[in-house]
């Protein structure tokens, strides 16, 4: 059976329970939270092995041919253009909907959230370089240590040639056990579903809400389907540019219902090597880097999310040049939320609010009850856009090998 086909049903059976089961009782809400908080430790569990050393291998290959710079500048160009063109289209699409003002029910101080910029920078090069590896939410110091030992590999092949040969081998166990994991999330995607509904049925119970909600999924079905198959038309020639969605749909499922771009990561590997056909030399350096620095989903969200804060305290909306300071540092901070791979969405827009001040410092906290759903359709497109983006990658280095439909997994 089909990894997205295993994760719907998942889906599906969490969201008829949810919709029986007493959602509105403590314990029971507790108890789903907790389970599901263990599926996405259960899906981010296999993640560091692999990423190791199938990213030192990479920088190996990569630097052999000589093809290392042109696939780190190609991947930084399709991260800044997708992010750049997302946080324009949120803009534009918030500007032409306008949608209703939320009520301001939230009072008190602002909580203290802060994006950890400085924290981030410390944690690239701990005191010890084994430290990388225990840090499980922030995987940027163990792809510097990969691309340390990679390229140390290189400078030496004579000596390093035990090293690859194990390297390469434990890439295959890692993935091996990657797969299985990937798989039995499946079964996890039930728990996130319930809990998901649980938040969804709160938060549509004020029913201020309702247009912030189908602007954003107008914004990820408008991406999903217009937009992103226009660009890979468009830069990929000839082709189905839908065979990328529906390569996309189990790491979609899994970011919308989990939030977390460390448990998807898994299930884009699967899918970019054994849909797409993309080489795992290229696939194991830019969906970690579009994992850390591609959050094209949080620029939208947060732009939107912030213009839909500023109409809600007043009706003088925005003014224009305020249009491009905004664009500005939506886009600056997606590229800094790496060490945040669950809720980067919000505390990005927490920041936006602060730095924008004029009273409205405590602004996003009328977003609060849809803080998830927030986090939600920016973690669907941040994923979308990383197989995406490898995919057009592969295919300018050819090394994508075609495959067809019916071996998708």
């Amino acid at each position: 059976m089909k990894i997205w086909i295993k994760y719907l049903a998942g889906v599906l059976i969490g969201i008829a329970f949810a919709l029986v089961a007493p959602h509105q009782n403590a314990s029971f809400a507790s108890i789903v939270e907790y389970l599901a908080e263990l599926a996405i430790q259960f899906g981010r569990y296999s993640l560091y092995p692999f990423v190791f050393f199938a990213f030192s291998l990479a920088v190996f290959e990569l630097r052999e041919n000589r093809t290392l710079l042109r696939l780190g500048a190609l991947t930084s160009g399709v991260i800044i253009i997708t992010t750049i063109l997302l946080a324009v289209t949120g803009l534009v699409s918030v500007l032409v909907t306008n949608p209703s003002r939320i009520p301001i029910f939230v009072e008190g101080a602002s909580e203290t959230v802060a994006v950890g910029l400085g924290e981030s920078i410390m944690n690239l090069f701990p005191s010890s370089a084994f430290e990388a590896f225990m840090n499980g939410l922030y995987i940027l110091p163990l792809c510097i240590l990969a691309g340390f030992a990679g390229a140390g590999c290189a400078v030496d092949k004579v000596s390093a040639k035990a090293t690859l040969a194990l390297f390469d081998s434990l890439v295959r166990v890692a993935y091996s056990v990657m797969t299985f994991f990937v798989d039995i999330v499946a079964i996890g995607m039930i728990a996130l579903s319930v809990h998901w509904v649980i938040q969804f049925r709160d938060m549509l119970a004020s029913r201020a809400f309702t247009d912030f909600v189908f602007l954003l999924l107008f914004i990820l079905f408008f991406t999903a389907v217009i937009l992103y198959p226009a660009i890979i038309r468009f830069v990929c020639g000839k082709g189905n540019p839908y065979r990328i969605l529906y390569a996309s749909l189990a790491p979609m499922l899994a970011a919308f219902f989990s939030g977390d771009a460390n448990m998807t990561l898994p299930v884009l590997f699967r899918h970019a090597n054994e849909s797409l056909g993309i080489r795992r030399r290229i696939s194991s350096i830019t969906l970690p880097m579009f994992s850390i620095f591609g959050r094209p989903g949080t620029a939208v969200t947060v732009t939107v999310s912030f213009i839909v804060i500023l109409k809600s305290y007043s009706s003088r909306g925005i003014p224009f040049p305020d249009m491009f300071w905004l664009l500005g540092i939506a886009i600056l901070l997606s590229f800094v939320l790496g060490r945040i791979p669950f809720g980067g969405a919000y505390i990005a827009l927490a920041a936006v609010c602060a730095l924008y001040g004029r009273g409205f410092e405590a602004g996003y906290l009328i977003l609060k009850p849809a803080a998830f759903f927030i986090g939600s359709v920016a973690a669907a497109i941040d994923a979308l856009t990383a197989i995406m983006g490898s995919y057009v990658i592969g295919k300018r280095l050819n090394q994508v090998s075609t495959r067809e439909l019916r071996f998708f997994i």
